[in-house]
Order: C-alpha cells, then structure tokens, then sequence
C-alpha cells in the first residue's frame, strides 16, 4: 500500500514560499532554487539548478527515511547509491536557500504541515553532487 500512495503536491508550498521569501531584488531572495526529485534521484535533478563552480553536498542521515526504502534496499539488494539515485530515499523536492534563510524557510514549510530537513549545503565545485 506504501507503494501505491499518490506522492505529495509541492505546487502550493512551492507559491508560498516564493511570495514569502523571494521578494525584493533577485539578488536578496532567499530561495535560490527549485528541485522536484524524480528519476535519476538527486545526482542527475540537483545539478540542473547549480552555477557551473558549485558543488551540493548532501549529508545522509539528515533525514528521517521511510521503512519501505529500507525494505526495499533489503528484500532487493540494492546498493544505498542505487537507492539514492532510482528512490531518492523519501526527497521528494529539494528547496536551495541561502543559509542565513533556511532556519525561516523550514519554519515556513513545516508550518504547512509538510516535513523538512536541512540535508546539505552548497560548496564550490564542478556542478556535481556528493553524497556524504
């Protein structure tokens, strides 16, 4: 039953966290970028909202994963960068902020009675991600 529940709809938060945070200039906006993880997990979604020189680091264990990914990897013997990658381990989208904004910014979502976790930063790169 896990498997067939219909995945979360990020359209409102997504319009409210917008019209909170990213008034003003570009430049002084809070969310500086947008990830609906689907396919290819975030090694190939992630990269796609990344400057050319920056990097995102992804820690795991930020996050409290689901027992049907663990079940999964499990029964499937699948390999955790396989789970990262084809399940992305229960992220269904990710929100890049600046960082003096994210306490705010995951008050703002968890008053929506959505979760989220701070699960990584961005550093100077190649426009890859790292899982840590």
């Amino acid at each position: 039953n896990e498997l067939l529940k219909v995945h979360v709809s990020y359209g409102p938060l997504v319009q409210k966290l917008l019209k909170k945070f990213n008034k003003g200039t570009r430049r002084s906006w809070a969310v500086k970028g947008l990830v609906h993880i689907t396919g290819g997990g975030f090694v190939d979604n992630i990269p796609r909202v990344l400057p050319d020189d920056c990097n995102a680091i992804i820690m795991r264990g930020t996050w409290d994963v689901l027992p049907i990914y663990e079940l999964l990897q499990a029964r499937g013997k699948v390999s955790e960068a396989e789970m990262h990658q084809v399940f992305n381990m229960g992220i269904g989208m990710v929100v890049i902020v600046r960082e003096d904004q994210s306490a705010g910014v995951l008050r703002s979502i968890r008053a929506q009675k959505m979760k989220a976790w701070e699960i990584g930063f961005i550093d100077s790169g190649d426009r890859k991600v790292q899982l840590a």
